[in-house]
């Protein structure tokens, strides 16, 4: 660090505690102007919290040892983010739930153009100025047949990019980038490759974090590593990520438990009593969200043991078409959605009794819960299919939801709110919740996207013994790594409209 250098956030010794537990310890980290961290370390390490107590979101503890700083401030000197913040964007999993659920009402454009006064909503009137950035940053990340379109009707990877524009409205000192490439096509992430690459050309610094390694978007960066919210390495970014995973390739090669499925007698047989029916037939199914069509006369028959993933790129519809077999989203006149094998025998047509057969994990399920749900209350709420917890569990219940999280390795999460937890942890949380009620069929969107190396391995595990004891797995992703080996047909969704089979 040449000591021309001029620095933007400076932590000193910095903790900081959530929810009763350490998040970060004794960090000491500097960002200057310009300059580019890559931030490396496993889910619930201290990447997200460390990008939160950069742009003053948090507060870092009053132990009387830590101090962080701002330059500018308009504080003098003090560690306050007063002048700076809103220069300072943030892009991450816990800001796309929260726009999801509180503000999916609004046109994507609408989000964009409130970017420039840091708020959810634009307070006041435009400026032409603003007006004009909003329609230059649609362009430029290739977003603007999305500007009329609400955030709630966005895929995943275009929410993404639209918060990536809104973040760029204040044309920022800093860009907080959590997790920002996971779950992006390969034309979005090049397109958010672009767009980073441009924004750190004009002096912007850059963090980014990553718990899955590849590579970085812009050159010349640093790198650090957190574990257990301690940094544990520091340097240029290339020797820190060769250092990374070595140690990862050491760890693995050293501990078969990780990469070893779940042993059979803790994973229950599903009883199918109709196993000779199909589980969903779909005919001539569209969807119309918005006054767009999202999914465009689909037919689909899903089988009992018949394992299927969907591909396509962000907006190609796979997140419709799942919510649509859960009953979640209905079919346009002229197309039709049967469940025959999830309600035989009885003969069910109350879709609330149905879904108590369908396990889903979805970021737009995850957005719709309350940050201060236990994680052992999300687990539970898996055997009513309910957004929150409502009835008070049976003994029963309580330990089968502890045996799920025991099995996908978050037992020591069951009593941590939500709020406190990072994009991982909750992911494997929702996992155990689509597991607790023995569901014959498994719904999965993007389902190891924000998993680190390990996890995601034992997920993978988890969900291919899950497949071999009688639950079909339906699964949408973009990596084709995340594809069990139980699954053998793949079918592509190409703007709203279903290609025919080809094998895995």
């Amino acid at each position: 660090m040449s000591a021309s250098a001029a620095p933007l956030v400076v932590c000193d010794h910095v903790s900081v505690t959530l929810s009763g537990r350490p998040a970060l310890i004794d960090c000491t980290f500097r960002l200057d102007r310009g300059q580019t961290y890559l931030v490396l370390g496993p889910n619930g390490s201290g990447k997200s919290t460390l990008l939160r107590l950069l742009r003053g979101d948090i507060w870092p503890d009053a132990d009387g040892v830590g101090q962080r700083l701002f330059f500018p401030t308009e504080n003098a000197g003090r560690p306050s983010p007063l002048g700076v913040r809103n220069r300072l964007g943030l892009v991450s999993p816990e800001r796309a739930r929260a726009l999801k659920r509180l503000g999916g009402h609004l046109e994507a454009a609408a989000c964009v153009l409130a970017g420039a006064r840091d708020s959810l909503y634009l307070q006041g009137q435009a400026s032409a100025a603003e007006n004009r950035r909003v329609v230059d940053l649609l362009t430029r990340l290739e977003l603007t047949h999305l500007a009329e379109t609400p955030v709630a009707a966005l895929s995943n990877g275009q929410l993404r990019a639209v918060l990536l524009a809104r973040a760029l409205m204040r044309e920022p000192l800093a860009l907080f980038l959590d997790e920002f490439l996971d779950g992006l096509d390969t034309e979005a992430s090049a397109i958010a490759g672009r767009a980073t690459r441009a924004a750190a050309a004009t002096g912007t610094a850059l963090v980014i974090t990553s718990h899955r390694p590849q590579g970085l978007p812009v050159d010349a960066a640093r790198a650090i590593v957190l574990t257990a919210g301690r940094l544990v390495d520091s340097g240029p970014a290339e020797a820190v990520l060769a250092r990374y995973l070595a140690a990862h390739d050491r760890v693995a090669a050293t501990s078969a438990a990780p990469s070893s499925p779940p042993a059979q007698e803790t994973l229950p047989e599903v009883a199918c009593p109709s196993a000779s029916l199909p589980l969903v037939v779909l005919d001539n199914a569209s969807v119309i969200l918005d006054e767009r069509v999202a999914l465009d006369g689909v037919s689909l028959t899903v089988r009992p043991g018949e394992h299927l993933a969907l591909v396509g790129a962000n907006g190609s519809g796979k997140t419709t078409l799942l919510r649509l077999i859960a009953g979640l989203y209905h079919p346009a006149v002229g197309g039709t959605v049967e469940r025959p094998g999830l309600a035989a025998p009885e003969g069910l047509t109350d879709l609330r009794e149905i879904r108590k057969r369908i396990g889903m994990v979805s970021f737009e399920l995850e957005a719709e819960y309350e940050k201060e749900l236990t994680g052992l209350e999300l687990v539970l709420s898996g055997f009513a299919a309910s957004i929150g917890l409502y009835d008070t569990p049976t003994e029963a219940a309580l330990a089968t939801a502890r045996h799920w999280l025991d099995v996908l390795g978050v037992a020591d999460l069951a009593d941590r709110r939500l709020g406190a937890l990072s994009a991982g942890q909750t992911r494997r949380l929702f996992l155990a919740r689509a597991m607790v009620a023995k569901p014959r069929l498994l719904l999965l969107d993007e389902p190891f996207a924000g998993l680190d190396t390990d996890s995601r391995r034992e997920a993978l595990a988890t969900v291919s013994a899950l497949a071999r004891t009688g639950v079909t797995v339906l699964a949408a992703v973009h990596d084709t790594g995340d594809i069990i080996p139980e699954i053998r047909i793949i079918r592509r969704l190409d703007h709203g409209r279903l290609l025919p089979a080809t094998p895995a």
